[in-house]
Order: structure tokens, then sequence, then C-alpha cells
């Protein structure tokens, strides 16, 4: 059976989602509006909430879906919604072929939490010795997030007990 996200999981994602009425650069170029929605938005555009609540309840859709077609094992309210957010962050793609998804389908339960901590990195870090660190096969030579750090953090404690900080 295809579940839904819930309404408070739709809460859950919208608070790290952060929510804009008028339109702004998201720092690489593209505009976006409301709950993170992109693509027909114009510089200067302005839009009511009931506006970003359809926006957002368009564009949760394709997470919802991945979701429900990727997952193989059953799954509780709080473990599809806590799936569906970080899916709506890292993409269909990075999903799909996520360790966790693997480990996951096995009915490896209790590896999601650690490995949504493993997805905590953004941008790259700066400098002579991250050089270093990428050339010699040391690290990532990203930057771990602060807000994706304790995104993960919340994800997985509502995966693992239902917590919807």
């Amino acid at each position: 059976m295809l579940q839904q996200l819930s309404p408070k999981g739709a809460e859950f994602i919208k608070q790290f989602e952060g929510l804009k009425l008028t339109a702004y650069d998201d720092g690489t170029g593209v505009m976006t509006i409301g709950y993170g929605h992109t693509g027909d938005v114009k510089a200067g555009e302005t839009i009511s909430q009931s506006q970003a609540d359809s926006y957002f309840n368009a564009d949760i859709k394709w997470a919802v879906d991945r979701v429900n077609a990727s997952v193989m094992v059953e799954l509780q309210q709080n473990q599809f919604d806590a799936l569906v957010s970080f899916t709506f962050n890292v993409g269909e793609g990075a999903f799909k072929s996520s360790t966790l998804l693997k480990k996951l389908n096995i009915g490896d339960y209790g590896s999601v939490p650690p490995e949504l901590g493993r997805w905590i990195y953004a941008g790259n870090k700066k400098g002579l010795f991250s050089g270093f660190v990428r050339w010699a096969h040391l690290g990532t030579g990203k930057e771990v997030s602060s807000v994706l750090k304790a995104r993960r953090e919340k994800e997985g404690a509502l995966f693992k007990s239902g917590l919807y900080f």
C-alpha cells in the first residue's frame, strides 16, 4: 500500500526548508520562493501563504513517489516521513543509489540513523591542506554543514523514535 506524507511530516520538512514569500536568489543563481520552490520563479515575485503551501504540496510529490517506489520493507509513518524529508533534500538519484536505501531494503532499520549522519557535507574546504586531502584521497574535501548535521540528527530521531521536533 502506498503511503502519503503526514501533516506532521509536512510541517517537519517545512521547518527545514524555511518560508519566503518574496522570491530570492538561493546563492547559486536560482530564483526561489515559498518552501524552496524553483522553476518558474521571477525576481521580485511575491506569493501568499496559500500559494506557498500549494507549491510545496506539488513539489514534495516526487519525493513521496520515490520513497514509495524504492523502499521494499514496511515503514511506520514516522519512518516514511523521515525518508521523504531526506529524499527531498538530497535528491532522487542520491537516495536511489544510497547505502542507506540498500541497508534498509534488507531489513536493517537500525542502520538508517547512522547512514543519515553521513549526509552532512556541503561546499568545499578552503586552503592548501584541503587540496592535499582531496589529492591524497584522505577525505571528501567538503565542509561539514551545521544545518545539514542538525537536519540529519532530527531525521534520524524521527525515523528511530517518532519525534517530530
